[in-house]
C-alpha cells in the first residue's frame, strides 16, 4: 500500500470518527416527564340527549348539568333524568344524582339510590342501575326492588334486569318473588 493510500484512508476514519461524535453531540435530550395532554371538555347545564333507532325514541336523558369530553363524547352527568321508551309505548322513568356514559359503548351507568317508575304503574329503586343500548337492556343493581300494581308483583334481588321494560324480568342474588291478587 502506498503513502498516498495509508494518508487517504487515515483521512476518511478521521472524518467518520468526527462525523459519529457530531452525530452524538447534536441528538437533543429527552423531555423528561411531558405534561399529559389535557382533556377537552365541554360543560352543559340543562342539557338533553336523545337517541333514536328507525325514527323510534329509544331512550332520552336531561341533566342538571354534564361535562362531555369533546374527543370521546362520553359524559359526566349530575342529576339525571332519564326515560327509556319500549316497543308497546310504554315509558320507564328514572332518576339518578349521579351518572356516566360511555358514548362508544352505549352504555349508562347511574348511581346514588336510583329511583324510578313506569306508566303501567310499576315502581323501582335501586344502588345503581345500568341501560345497555346494545342489548336494550334496563338493569337495577344492589337492593333492587320492583312494584308492580297491575298485577300486584313484588320483587327484589341483588340484581333485576329486563329487556322489555320490565314486563318480563330476571331477578339474581337473594331474590325474592311475591304475586298476589289485585281484587
Amino acid at each position: 500500500m502506498t503513502r498516498n493510500k495509508k494518508i487517504l484512508i487515515g483521512v476518511v476514519l478521521v472524518l467518520l470518527a468526527a462525523m459519529c461524535i457530531w452525530t452524538v453531540q447534536s441528538v437533543p435530550d429527552r423531555v423528561k416527564d411531558a405534561p399529559p395532554l389535557e382533556k377537552r371538555v365541554m360543560t352543559y347545564n340543562g342539557n338533553t340527549i336523545v337517541e333514536e333507532k328507525d325514527g323510534r325514541k329509544l331512550w332520552e336523558m336531561t341533566a342538571e348539568s354534564m361535562e362531555v369530553d369533546i374527543d370521546t363524547q362520553d359524559a359526566v352527568i349530575d342529576n339525571l333524568d332519564a326515560k327509556f321508551y319500549t316497543e308497546d309505548g310504554r315509558t320507564i322513568h328514572l332518576t339518578a344524582p349521579k351518572a356516566n356514559y360511555k358514548a362508544k359503548e352505549k352504555f349508562l351507568t347511574a348511581e346514588g339510590g336510583i329511583k324510578g317508575d313506569s306508566t303501567d304503574g310499576a315502581h323501582m329503586k335501586c344502588d345503581r342501575a345500568e341501560w345497555r343500548a346494545a342489548e336494550e337492556k334496563i338493569v337495577l343493581i344492589g337492593n333492587a326492588e320492583l312494584q308492580r300494581e297491575s298485577d300486584a308483583v313484588k320483587a327484589a334481588g341483588d340484581r333485576i334486569e329486563s329487556q322489555d321494560g320490565f314486563n318480563k324480568f330476571k331477578i339474581t342474588g337473594h331474590a325474592h318473588l311475591e304475586k298476589g291478587s289485585n281484587k
